[in-house]
């Protein structure tokens, strides 16, 4: 099915790239005599109505490749192992660094060489961790408080107890799939 619309789109791609350059003449016309004198209602709704249909145009062109595209690699992925490959040498290549190039100018080929200039320049470019002097004391910005042991002391029994009690039964289930009348009854 897919394959006969983007049949049909292949014929009525060339349509749409002489729609797009007719559009794009015509807004040119439009954007000229907006230059000599400000538009009529009528040409600026026109040229309005005349940007939204370009596009839409480009993203029925931008789907037809993207569907195009799709097609192909499911159509000819797995069963055809040239074509397979070739797209992974391919993607190899782009995401290869052949050689470097160092800063007197000698031009790096190996591996080993390639990464140990990389690590270099990054840890040029991170600099050196030193201690960090302190300006300030911070005993002096924050004041301690007396009598907040009771906050990370653990729940008792009795606050449990209290807090479940009081939980609506009809609200929806946690994320473990237990309602709040779970927790009552049991």
């Amino acid at each position: 099915m897919l394959i006969k619309v983007l049949k049909k789109w292949s014929k009525s791609i060339s349509k749409i790239n002489n729609f797009v350059a007719n559009c794009n003449e015509v807004l040119g016309i439009l954007d000229k005599l907006e230059e000599q004198r400000s538009l009529y209602i009528q040409e600026s709704n026109f040229r309005n109505i005349l940007k939204k249909h370009i596009l839409k145009l480009l993203k029925f062109k931008q789907e037809y490749w993207k569907k195009r595209y799709t097609v192909r690699w499911t159509k000819f992925g797995d069963e055809n192992t040239k074509f397979f490959h070739a797209a992974a040498t391919e993607r190899f290549r782009q995401n290869t660094i052949t050689s470097l190039e160092t800063e007197d100018g000698r031009v790096i080929h190996e591996h080993f060489h390639k990464a140990a200039i990389l690590f270099e320049n990054f840890k040029a470019r991170m600099g050196q961790t030193t201690e960090p002097q302190m300006h300030y004391n911070l005993d002096d910005l924050f004041s301690t408080q007396e009598g907040l042991e009771f906050l990370s002391a653990p729940f008792t029994r009795e606050e449990i107890d209290n807090v479940v009690k009081q939980m609506p039964i009809d609200k929806a289930p946690g994320p473990d799939g237990f309602n709040k009348m779970f927790f009552k009854k049991y």
